[in-house]
């Protein structure tokens, strides 16, 4: 159907030669019948204008072309063409990896499960930075659990680490069928929902192994997406990991690109895929208790869902090992963004609560099987006072330290003010006056227990 234009346009600008010899008879009566200057003058003067409006034309034509594709979502901050420039000897080591991840993708997947689990044994005991930012996660998240258990919760993340990466090249290596077999859907009721709702939806994903293969299911399924990604420091694998997010098709944003790209492509009616629980530091942090820790989030979903009248769902992605299948657990989230939302945007309690919903459904999902979340990253590397808050991420920068890691306060804050070596620095968030009323409550409740004291000794 294409193509009829095409043919239209081929044969509107094809001369015949009947037409040709008519053009140059009447080019040669014009040249012999204009023999003064001044006869000579006008229709060069002419031809002259006709050629500006040939070149304004097609100048005009170029701009609107350029504007077309502008209006057209494309790939913010992303070029699948980028490999062209990866081919040297630099990369060579890279793209041996990338086809291992090719061999390994044919390899039944129960043997790989079985692989990453005898690995698991091995590699956990190995002092690596992966391991000790999972432990400092651990011991800040869930202080209730002892070392043993902090130890077996290791061993499962280290697991579900290693079968995420071996399946890696499945998406871009192993054909429609084979990886249409490996996903599960729990709750469609709430995919259904917003997509009824004929409006763009933003799926809002945590950090889980399996969130990459889980979004592919989307576009698998012919919804228009697209992702907001963060660029990765080895060039080859950043390539690769975005390719295969766009394998069934959909574009990639990296944040660099802007905030107004993502509002761009949402108000165009394509769907997103967020990872909102991500800590991009201090500059834009949006604090929210995540299992009793205070913890940056990205504070800019409320605005995009009010901004382009989009639905929200909780994507939670996981990988059932006793089934080897890849899980969607769909969430819908009602009333988001809150109805007290201005035109402008929230104002800061409404921004802070819709925020918190949104990972309350996080928390419930993770705490089912906390072994599926990334736990080995920084997810507490943003404070919100650096001067009441300690860096519990100290012994995992290579160099040792010369005292216990105070786990406790990076959930609760310090009543004596730390030494902050940054000139002029503005937390976050000022604890100051939070300390202070912190501080006159314990003072009530020792004057309270004092005075009871006192009056039992009187009685």
């Amino acid at each position: 159907m294409a193509a009829k234009p095409e043919n239209a346009r081929a044969q509107s600008t094809a001369k015949t030669p009947e037409t040709t010899a008519s053009a140059n008879a009447t080019a040669t009566t014009a040249t012999t019948t204009t023999t003064s200057p001044e006869s000579q003058a006008t229709p060069t003067a002419a031809s002259a204008d006709n050629t500006t409006a040939a070149k304004n034309s097609a100048q005009a034509k170029t701009q609107a072309k350029t504007k077309a594709k502008a209006d057209t979502v494309t790939h913010a901050g992303f070029d699948p063409q980028a490999w062209r420039q990866l081919l040297g000897p630099k990369y060579w080591g890279s793209w041996l990896a990338l086809g291992l991840l090719a061999v390994c993708a044919y390899i039944p997947n129960r043997i790989r499960d079985g692989l990453s689990w005898l690995l698991s044994f091995g590699l956990q005991h190995l002092n690596i930075r992966f391991r000790r930012i999972v432990f400092a996660n651990l011991h800040t998240a869930f202080p209730e659990k002892s070392d043993a258990e902090c130890k077996t919760l290791y061993r499962k993340i280290l697991l579900q680490a290693l079968i995420a990466a071996f399946s890696y090249g499945e998406s871009v290596f192993l054909p429609r069928f084979m990886l249409k077999r490996r996903w599960q859907v729990f709750n469609q009721e709430a995919l259904d929902w917003a997509l009824q709702s004929k409006k763009p939806i933003i799926f809002c994903v945590p950090h889980t192994f399996a969130l990459d293969r889980c979004g592919l299911y989307l576009s698998f399924s012919g919804l228009p997406m697209f992702a907001v990604v963060n660029d990765q420091d080895n060039p080859v694998f950043n390539w690769f990991l975005n390719y295969q997010r766009i394998t069934f098709g959909g574009t990639i944003h990296t944040r660099e690109a802007g905030f107004r790209s993502i509002l761009k492509a949402l108000k165009q009616g394509r769907h997103c895929y967020f990872l909102c629980d991500e800590d991009l530091g201090p500059e834009s942090a949006h604090f929210v208790n995540f299992f009793g820790v205070p913890k940056a989030m990205v504070g800019s979903l409320p605005r995009m869902a009010k901004v382009t009248d989009a639905v929200v769902l909780v994507l939670y992605c996981c990988y059932n090992l006793k089934t080897a299948m890849y899980e969607l657990h769909f969430t819908a989230v009602d009333n988001f963004p809150q109805e007290n939302a201005g035109s402008a945007g929230h104002n800061e309690q409404g921004l802070d609560e819709d925020l918190q919903r949104i990972t309350d459904i996080f928390m419930q999902d993770i705490a089912a099987a906390p072994e599926q979340y990334m736990w080995f990253l920084r997810i507490f590397k943003t404070v919100p006072d650096k001067r009441y808050f300690v860096d519990i991420y100290e012994n995992s920068h290579g160099r040792k330290v010369d005292h216990v890691i105070d786990y406790a306060h990076r959930r609760e804050p310090l009543l004596e003010p730390l030494m902050v070596n940054e000139k002029n620095y503005q937390p976050p968030v000022d604890y100051a006056p939070i300390v202070a009323g912190l501080k006159a409550k314990q003072q009530a409740a020792a004057d309270h227990s004092r005075a009871a004291t006192v009056c039992k000794q009187g009685a």
